[in-house]
C-alpha cells in the first residue's frame, strides 16, 4: 500500500488554501485528470460529506464515491467509498500557517489498486499525480 506525501510552501494564506481544497467542485477546472465532480451529500453546516468524481488518470476513466472528513481546523479527509481501478485511497489534505500569507501544504496518499502493479510504478503514478 504506497503512501507518498508532498510538502509545498505556498504563497498564500492558509484559509485561502483550505478554500480551494475544499471547492470539490471547481477540480475540474484545474485538474485535468478529473472530469466531473458532484457533492452527494453535505453535513449539516453545509460542507460536502460525500462526492462523486468522474477522473480519467493515464488514460483510464474511473468513477470514485468518496467520504469526506473535516478531522481539525486545518485538515480535510477523504476515503473512497467504492471506485474503479483501487481498493483503498485515502488522501489528506493539511495547512500549517508560516505567516500572513504563506502557508505549507501537505498531501498525503495512500492507495492500493485493483490490478497486480508493482509498488514502486503505483508510487510513482501517484507522485506524478501530487506534482
Amino acid at each position: 500500500m504506497p503512501l507518498v506525501s508532498k510538502t509545498v510552501e505556498v504563497d498564500a494564506p492558509a484559509d485561502k488554501i483550505m478554500a480551494i481544497v475544499g471547492d470539490f467542485e471547481a477540480y475540474p477546472q484545474w485538474n485535468p485528470e478529473i472530469k466531473g465532480c458532484w457533492i452527494l451529500a453535505r453535513y449539516d453546516d453545509g460542507r460536502p460529506s460525500q462526492l462523486r468524481l468522474d477522473v480519467e488518470i493515464q488514460g483510464q476513466s474511473g468513477i470514485f464515491i468518496n467520504a469526506v472528513y473535516y478531522p481539525a481546523e486545518n485538515q480535510i479527509f477523504t476515503v473512497l467509498q467504492q471506485g474503479d481501478h483501487f481498493t483503498k485511497q485515502e488522501q489528506r489534505f493539511s495547512v500549517v500557517p508560516l505567516g500572513p500569507d504563506s502557508t505549507l501544504l501537505q498531501v498525503d496518499l495512500e492507495v492500493e489498486v485493483k490490478l497486480p502493479i508493482p509498488a514502486m510504478m503505483v508510487k510513482k503514478l501517484i507522485g506524478d499525480t501530487l506534482d
